[in-house]
């Protein structure tokens, strides 16, 4: 045998050794970390729709943050406003009363009933979860309604919009803020002060204002009973979307393990025999060589 054969051949078993090696190397780190692509080079057409698709994932995660962060704060928005309903509607029942009482004691009572109204209105319009304040606007690290020392309610918060990203290009108002909650403490303002006077008209003429107060809060809870329809459209529609995405990332990312444990045996199957007989061709070869 040649010295030019003897070098093609033990080139050609080292080069046949290393590729199976890199093929059991590759097979293993599947079957460690169950992906399918370790280097960007191993399938750059399977790794731009990874990179791709995970991209998708993690836009939808974002959203599906704020959604959930918003339909925290609508939900919050939606029972205070209930509780605010019920509110004026039994300040509603004390102005009809009041219209037809004469008696002082029972118009003091009456009057004691809306003071307690007030107090419940005053809490509910604190709401907060955590330590946000749902009606503060942007200023809600602390409570907006408080009573100045002649009782009268103080607003500190302000009218900004909270608005969250819940798809590409596209805000929405989560909040309402407190400005719209001082008509109807107004209308309890005024109906307190009329019972207190004892004036039958003047308490009759309230009504009207209570009224029309139960009717901004009806507004109110349609406007955000519209943005949480919206927001769990969003919600659903995101979840979807979520799953075939990360199905389809799972079938180019993640390795089929029955292939890739038969693959794994057969090459190491391979390689073992592979060795064998180069250990029974080579040293025959090298001696022929060295001959």
């Amino acid at each position: 045998m040649s010295r030019v054969t003897m070098n093609i051949m033990i080139n050609q078993f080292n080069s046949d050794l290393n590729n199976q090696l890199t093929s059991i190397a590759k097979d293993s780190y599947e079957l460690s970390s169950g992906n399918a692509i370790q280097l960007p080079q191993d399938n750059p057409v399977s790794n731009n729709y990874i990179m791709s698709f995970k991209e998708k994932i993690n836009g939808i995660n974002n959203y599906q943050n704020n959604i959930t962060a918003g339909q925290s704060i609508l939900n919050s928005t939606d029972s205070a406003l209930t509780s605010i309903s019920t509110i004026l509607n039994n300040a509603n029942t004390i102005a009809l009363q009041g219209a037809n009482v004469t008696n002082q004691d029972s118009l003091a009572s009456l009057e004691k009933s809306v003071e307690a109204l007030k107090q419940s209105l005053l809490s509910v319009a604190n709401t907060s979860i955590g330590n946000t304040y749902i009606f503060a606007g942007s200023k809600s690290s602390s409570a907006p309604f408080s009573l100045d020392s002649n009782g009268n309610v103080v607003y500190s918060g302000d009218s900004a919009s909270i608005n969250y990203s819940v798809e590409p290009g596209v805000t929405t108002r989560v909040n309402i803020d407190g400005t719209q909650l001082l008509p109807i403490f107004k209308a309890l303002d005024n109906l307190q002060l009329a019972l207190e006077s004892g004036n039958q008209v003047t308490i009759s003429n309230t009504v009207s204002d209570i009224q029309n107060a139960i009717k901004t809060v009806n507004d109110l809870q349609s406007i955000v009973g519209s943005r949480q329809n919206m927001m769990q459209y969003l919600s659903n529609y995101y979840s979807n979307a979520l799953t075939n995405y990360s199905s389809i990332l799972s079938n180019y990312q993640n390795v089929d393990f029955p292939t890739v444990v038969t693959d794994y045996a057969t090459r190491q199957t391979a390689y073992q025999a592979a060795l064998k007989v180069g250990a029974q061709i080579l040293p025959q070869s090298l001696v022929n060589y060295l001959q």
